[in-house]
C-alpha cells in the first residue's frame, strides 16, 4: 500500500511539472497574450487539458463498460466533450483561427456541465 501512495505522489509531481513549467517559463506578453516558445500559453494549456480529459474519458468509459452504471457513462461523455472543446481551442496552434470555434466551444462546455450534472443525479 505504501508503494501505491508513493506512485500517486510521483504522478502528482509529474502533473505539476507538466502543467506549471510552461507558466513559470512564459517568456513575453504580446497583445495581452502570454507567449511560451512563440506560442500562446493559453492554447498550450488547453492542449494539455485536452490530453488529460481524453485520458479521463478512456478511464471512465472503461469503468462504465466493466461496471455498467449509467452515471459513469454520463461522466465519461462529459470528459469527452471537455476534451473536444479543449482540442478546438488549442487547434488554433496548428491552424488559423476560425470564427465558429468559440461558440461551438461554449456549446460543448454547456453540454459537458449538463452531462456531469445528470451523472451526479442519476441513480
Amino acid at each position: 500500500m505504501k508503494n501505491k501512495n508513493n506512485l500517486n505522489y510521483i504522478f502528482l509531481l509529474i502533473l505539476f511539472v507538466f502543467f506549471f513549467i510552461p507558466v513559470i517559463n512564459a517568456q513575453s506578453i504580446e497583445d495581452g497574450d502570454i507567449m511560451f516558445q512563440g506560442l500562446e500559453l493559453e492554447k498550450i494549456l488547453s492542449f494539455i487539458i485536452a490530453i488529460l480529459c481524453t485520458i479521463l474519458f478512456i478511464i471512465t468509459f472503461l469503468a462504465y463498460k466493466r461496471d455498467g452504471r449509467k452515471r459513469l457513462f454520463f461522466v465519461s461523455m462529459a470528459f469527452l466533450l471537455f476534451a473536444i472543446k479543449s482540442l478546438l481551442i488549442s487547434s488554433e496552434l496548428f491552424i488559423a483561427e476560425i470564427e465558429f470555434f468559440n461558440p461551438l466551444a461554449i456549446i460543448l462546455e454547456f453540454g459537458a456541465v449538463l452531462s456531469f450534472f445528470y451523472g451526479t443525479i442519476k441513480k
